[in-house]
């Protein structure tokens, strides 16, 4: 049985997207209220390795961090990905981690690399309505589905091409 999970980043907090044989199954998020940085680091890091190891994942797809004009918010998402990757790093090499920039999947899936929230969450109610219920509205949810939808896209182009040889 095949599992890819998509990651979307926060701050404070992560959703993640479980596909199990190519179709989206459950998702989850969670939000760290915890006061000090280190911990709420630990804590997403830990509920990440939490769902992947509950899955038996064999591949999970990470949001990477773009840097914005706002760098202060961008070094805090960049903390969440070391976190989040640092806790996945002891599931490897049986489980395949990668990292996705944020505008190669939204190019990939929505079709537009600067879409919106807006253009993303319509996209996945008009091609998808099954995992927009899933989703249940929350745009992380949705935007974890996308990048586990384009690790889907390049897993499976990837097996053509070893069937190719």
């Amino acid at each position: 049985m095949s599992v890819l999970i998509g990651i979307d980043l926060g701050v404070r907090k992560i959703a993640l997207a479980v596909f199990i044989e190519n179709s989206l199954a459950v998702t989850h998020a969670y939000e760290s209220n915890a006061k000090d940085r280190d911990v709420q680091l630990m804590q997403l890091g830990h509920y990440a390795l939490d769902v992947v190891q509950l899955h038996a994942a064999d591949s999970v797809w990470t949001e990477d961090v773009l840097m914005g004009n706002n760098r202060k918010y961008s070094l805090a998402l960049a903390e969440t990905k070391g976190a989040v990757l640092g806790s996945l790093s002891h599931l490897r090499p049986a489980c395949d981690i990668r990292t996705v920039n944020v505008k190669a999947w939204k190019k990939e899936v929505v079709g537009n690399g600067n879409a919106g929230k807006e253009q993303v969450s319509n996209y996945i109610v008009a091609t998808h309505p099954a995992y927009a219920a899933v989703c249940d509205g929350d745009q992380d949810r949705i935007d974890a589905t996308c990048v586990a939808l384009y690790g889907l896209r390049i897993t499976s182009r990837v097996r053509e091409l070893r069937l190719a040889e």
